[in-house]
């Protein structure tokens, strides 16, 4: 793009050089050289005030960026210094923030003046409007001539790194059990028929593991017989994060990171001050496994630092089998929140049969308001099975939400 720009800018100025020179076979006196030498002139003189007024400019960036929470405003000071007896006819101040995956989210421009010896400073008042890391800062300074033929840009090396933490919503009541749940005893045989681990028998609904049921009781009923091991749930909760998210513009993929984070922050919040155990499970941006069952609500950025960016391969999701480890195991907590954007049957049919096994699931489904109404109730078509089991669930477009539906 420089190349080019230099090239329409000597074809301009070659242009403007011919036309002053169409009078010299039409004069014959030197006066039909001054519009050439004028034109020749302006152009040297123009080229040579740009090459003094670009060692004679000072900036420096007066602010430092902190942490801050989504939402907030920061301010940011850039102070210039003309330290030469000339005019600068204008300066552009470019001010730059990255998105979520590291490209530009917004870019803003300042044009200015600078008289002789003249200092001033420039504010420019910046939002965060996503959770995450994001580079931010001046990005450079261009002059240009008073003609606008020459200009002169200096990129600024110094970037700044922001962590925007999330938003915790103060809910007032989920639909969380504050006791171990336990199937119904009417719905449960006691174990009569051989001394293994399991502690009863009922009757075999989608979502149960295949390796359950009980295939030596089946064959003798017109139904097939699951076995139901013992439980020994507490009353705490689990929260699993799902990054994975269906295929949608950069600005909305963001928003739908900011849900899943806040959503997860805030049940985790609420299990805490009733009383509650609470862990939060995700894979990091390595890959790995991670959980954190208590954080400092003032500093989360070492928590969003690790969490991975919100992604669209569905070969990389894993967040279910997080969830199938948890509803596996005998010793998890009774409650199983899973925060996701990506309903599926089989996210459903899990869900089930953790139901099934004694624990209470529920479902924070992220849909963004920017689907259509029909595509909207497409995605959440797979919910009514859920409906059928009688596992709660919430359908979101930002974590604010929750405060409206709970």
């Amino acid at each position: 793009m420089r190349k080019e720009g230099r090239i329409k800018k000597i074809i301009v100025c070659a242009a403007v050089l011919f036309v002053c020179a169409i009078p010299l076979p039409f004069m014959n006196s030197v006066f039909g050289y001054l519009p050439l030498l004028a034109a020749a002139l302006a152009i040297f003189g123009s080229w040579g005030y740009m090459r003094i007024l670009r060692n004679q400019l000072e900036y420096e960036e007066e602010s430092e960026f902190q942490d801050c929470v989504r939402g907030e405003r920061i301010d940011f000071n850039v102070r210039l210094r003309n330290r030469s007896i000339l005019y600068y006819p204008l300066i552009r101040l470019d001010f730059y923030i990255s998105d979520l995956f590291g490209a530009d989210d917004t870019v803003t421009s300042q044009t200015i003046t600078l008289a002789p010896r003249e200092e001033r400073r420039f504010p420019f008042d910046v939002r965060f409007d996503h959770i995450g890391t994001y580079s931010a800062g001046l990005r450079n300074v261009q002059l240009k001539d008073m003609l606008g033929l020459f200009s002169w840009s200096r990129k600024n090396p110094r970037k700044y790194e922001v962590v925007v933490t999330p938003k915790i919503y103060d809910l007032e009541h989920l639909a969380v059990s504050m006791s171990a749940v336990s199937e119904s005893e009417k719905l449960l045989i006691p174990n009569t028929i051989d001394s293994t681990d399991y502690s009863g028998v009922r009757e075999y609904v989608i979502g149960d593991p295949i390796k359950n049921i009980h295939w030596k009781l089946s064959a003798r009923t017109p139904i097939y017989m699951t076995k139901v091991f013992e439980s020994y749930t507490n009353t705490g909760v689990c929260i699993i994060l799902d990054f994975h998210s269906p295929e949608y513009d950069t600005e909305t993929m963001m928003r739908i990171f900011d849900a899943i984070v806040e959503c997860g922050l805030s049940i985790h919040d609420f299990a805490l001050k009733n009383g509650l155990e609470s862990v939060i499970r995700y894979y990091d941006k390595k890959g790995e496994k991670t959980q954190f069952s208590s954080y400092d609500p003032d500093n989360l950025s070492g928590l969003i630092g690790d969490m991975p960016r919100i992604y669209t391969d569905r070969k990389k999701t894993r967040a279910i089998e997080l969830l199938t480890e948890e509803g596996n195991s005998i010793y998890a907590k009774g409650n199983l929140a899973f925060v996701t954007a990506d309903l599926n049957q089989e996210l459903m049919e899990q869900l089930v049969s953790i139901k099934n096994r004694r624990k209470n699931p529920l479902l924070f489904a992220v849909i963004p308001n920017v689907l259509e109404e029909e595509e909207r109730e497409r995605r959440k078509r797979p919910l009514a099975a859920l409906e059928d089991a009688g596992i709660p669930y919430y359908v979101l477009d930002s974590a604010e939400d929750l405060m409206r539906q709970v």
